[in-house]
C-alpha cells in the first residue's frame, strides 16, 4: 500500500451522496486490506506446514518456522513503512511528512533480514537440514501471499497505473478508483493475477518435481515482471535511485540474486530435494 497521486475530493455536496459513498467504500477497503494480508499469510503458512508434513520433517519443524515467519512478517510491515518514508524523504526533504504507506520490497528486505537473523540464532541447530525445504516451498508461498495483498491494493485503490484515455490501448481495462479522478490501468489487479499464476506453477513444481529451483525462478520471474510493470504505474512511489523507481532498483537486485542462486544450485547439483525419508540429520 503506497501513497498515491490523483486523489479525489470526497467532500460531496448538493443533492448527491457521492462523498458519503466514497467514504463508505474507503472504510470497507480499510478493513479488507489488512484482512487480505492476514489471509495471505495464513494460506502461505498452511502451505508450508502441508509441504513439511508431506516431506516428513521432524515434528515441530513447521511450528518453529511458522513462528519465525510470522514475526518476520510483522517486522517486514514496519520495514515497509520505514522504506516508504525514506523514499518520500529522498524525493522531497523539505516537504516530507510521515506516511503510513508501505512498499512491498521494503517489507521483503526487512522480513528476509529478520528471518535469517532468527534462523542463524535459533533454527540453524534446532532444525538442521530443513532450510532447503523451506526455500523450496517459499518460492510459491511468497507470491501466493503477495497476490492476496495486491487484491487488497485493488480494493483500497492504491498501487494503480497511469491514467488512460479513450484513444489509449489500455482504455478497455481502465478502472476508476475512489482514489483517482479518472480511469487508470489496474496494475494492482494485473499483478495479483500474475502472482497467483506464478504461485500455482511454483507450488506444483515444489510438490510434483521436488525441485529446489522454485525460489530462484520466483526471484527471476517477479524481478522481470515488476521492473516492466513499473513503467505503467501512476501512483506516487517516492525516489531512491535516479532514473528508475525504487521498486525497479530492487527488481534488479532480486533478478540478479535469482540468477546467481539458480546457477549455484545447478553447479552444485542441488536442484532436487532428498526423498521424504532422507531428511538431513544434524550429524551429517
Amino acid at each position: 500500500l503506497q501513497k498515491g497521486g490523483h486523489r479525489r475530493d470526497d467532500r460531496g455536496g448538493g443533492k448527491t451522496n457521492k462523498g458519503d459513498t466514497n467514504m463508505l467504500t474507503k472504510q470497507i477497503s480499510d478493513i479488507l486490506y489488512p484482512l487480505l494480508i492476514v489471509l495471505g499469510l495464513f494460506f502461505a503458512l498452511a502451505l508450508i506446514e502441508f509441504f513439511f508434513k508431506k516431506n516428513k520433517l521432524k515434528k515441530g519443524t513447521a511450528t518453529d518456522y511458522e513462528l519465525v515467519i510470522t514475526l518476520s512478517s510483522a517486522f517486514g510491515i514496519v520495514s515497509a513503512v520505514l522504506f516508504q518514508n525514506l523514499y518520500e524523504f529522498i524525493e522531497n526533504p523539505k516537504e516530507y511528512q510521515f506516511t503510513w504507506g508501505m512498499t512491498f520490497f521494503g517489507g521483503l528486505v526487512g522480513g528476509v533480514f529478520f528471518f535469517f537473523c532468527s534462523y542463524f540464532l535459533y533454527l540453524r541447530k534446532r532444525r538442521a537440514g530443513s532450510l532447503p525445504y523451506l526455500l523450496t516451498v517459499a518460492g510459491g508461498a511468497i507470491p501466493l501471499a503477495h497476490s492476496f495483498g495486491r487484491v487488497g491494493c485493488f480494493l483500497a485503490g492504491c498501487c494503480y497505473g497511469k491514467e488512460v484515455n479513450p484513444e489509449s490501448f489500455w482504455y478497455w481495462m481502465g478502472i476508476k478508483f475512489v482514489t483517482t479522478d479518472s480511469k487508470v490501468i489496474p496494475t494492482n489487479l494485473i499483478e495479483a493475477v500474475f502472482l497467483f499464476v506464478l504461485a500455482l506453477v511454483l507450488i506444483l513444481l515444489a510438490f510434483k518435481k521436488r525441485t529446489t529451483l522454485t525460489f530462484p525462478i520466483y526471484a527471476i520471474c517477479y524481478g522481470i515482471f515488476r521492473f516492466l510493470i513499473e513503467f505503467v504505474r501512476g501512483d506516487d512511489r517516492g525516489n531512491f535511485v535516479s532514473g528508475i523507481s525504487p521498486s525497479q532498483f530492487w527488481s534488479i537486485v532480486l533478478f540478479v540474486f535469482g540468477v546467481f542462486y539458480l546457477l549455484y544450485l545447478v553447479v552444485k547439483r542441488k536442484t532436487k530435494l532428498p526423498t521424504p525419508l532422507e531428511e538431513v540429520s544434524p550429524h551429517k
